[in-house]
């Protein structure tokens, strides 16, 4: 059979205040599509289907349409809840929602939920664990737990496991070995690391909360990744839509089948008057979601609102070769008191630059202190 693996969809999410909703609709109608080109026997979504616990309006609309989409095609849904999740909220209509083959585990009652699927002879058992913190499993099993190693085997123990057919898992949590990046880094400790042993028994693991695609532990303890890139660390990742298909044996076979985002992240880096040469900006893609590294030695004056001209989409710039600040410490008050001010903001625009004030300069700046004190 056929499954496709996704997770992380953070449905809602804004990259640098930019809406990713047009973008994330067009890559949910390729995953529909290959749903359909590829006949697949169920989509599962493991965690983190919104980016907020009170995801806006546009993107509970846009899950609706893309479990619409799946259920005219007679394919079955799962989905667990993931951190950024309310889980009480996703659980909404859950029960009715069944009856349509849309199963949601939100939140975790003391007993890992299970679908079954079988055909032709084949057995395949989902099991769905939503996302679990130790205060979860303290509170649904009555034991005092505190370490988050201990949550997810007492909880995984409870795990009905059917002989003669593929167990597969839908966890999202962090397990040991798995790389982070800029985009979950801040939610991410490492307190919060669970070992892979307990992933052991099942055939395959459908892991959500990572979000470049990568296996940890063995090939089938599988993070897909998130389906667009939502930071710079990001950028040169293939971001792609993970299909698993199992067999008589309970092997499993993982296929990455690329995605291709309406608008890609791009990186460029150079001087910023080359920047804004027309040659240069005409061979890059005005549509892309643009990171710019600055090469210039001093900060250009509203570098960033001229350069948005040429690129309208850019995310942010940073300078690469600005001298770096040293410490200031020697400048205490009673330091101070004994230089003149021009002193003071000569040797202070040396500490800042790695070059003297000018003695252009120097005479401006005479020239300030001397009319604010006509000013007195």
């Amino acid at each position: 059979m056929k499954f496709i693996h996704l997770a992380d969809l953070h449905l809602g999410k804004k990259v640098f205040g930019y809406d990713m909703m047009e973008e994330q609709q067009d890559v949910l109608n390729q995953v529909v599509t290959l749903a359909q080109a590829r006949q697949v026997d169920g989509v599962l979504i493991c965690g983190d289907v919104y980016d907020h616990p009170l995801p806006p309006v546009d993107a509970v609309n846009l899950l609706d349409q893309f479990l619409e989409a799946l259920h005219c095609q007679h394919i079955p849904v799962l989905i667990i809840s993931g951190n950024h999740d309310s889980a009480g909220r996703l659980d909404f209509g859950s029960g009715i929602l069944k009856e349509t083959a849309i199963h949601i585990a939100g939140t975790w009652n003391g007993q890992v939920e299970f679908v079954d699927f079988d055909q032709e002879g084949e057995s395949v058992r989902i099991h769905m664990l939503p996302f679990l913190r130790p205060g979860i499993v303290r509170a649904a099993l009555g034991v005092d737990c505190r370490d988050w190693n201990e949550a997810l085997k007492l909880a995984l123990d409870t795990t009905q496991f059917k002989e003669d057919a593929a167990n597969i898992l839908m966890s999202h949590q962090f397990y040991a070995g798995g790389q982070v990046c800029d985009s979950e880094a801040a939610n991410i400790g490492t307190l919060d690391q669970v070992s892979t042993s307990v992933l052991e028994p099942f055939d395959y693991c459908a892991l959500g909360h990572l979000h470049n695609p990568q296996s940890t532990g063995r090939p089938e303890n599988r993070y897909p990744g998130t389906l667009l890139k939502f930071s710079f660390s990001e950028i040169n990742a293939q971001k792609s839509i993970t299909l698993i298909e199992t067999h008589p044996d309970h092997s499993i076979t993982i296929e990455e089948v690329p995605v291709v985002p309406k608008r890609e992240m791009i990186h460029l880096k150079g001087m910023f008057a080359d920047l804004l040469e027309k040659d240069f900006v005409r061979r890059v893609d005005r549509e892309a979601y643009v990171y710019i590294t600055l090469e210039d030695s001093q900060e250009v004056f509203q570098a960033f609102e001229k350069l948005r001209e040429r690129y309208p989409r850019i995310l942010k710039i940073e300078y690469c070769n600005l001298p770096r600040f040293r410490t200031l410490d020697e400048y205490t008050p009673a330091a101070s008191r004994m230089k003149s001010p021009l002193e003071i903001v000569t040797e202070f625009y040396a500490l800042q630059n790695d070059q003297d004030l000018s003695e252009a300069m120097k005479t401006q700046v005479q020239e300030i202190w001397e009319e604010m004190h006509e000013t007195d």
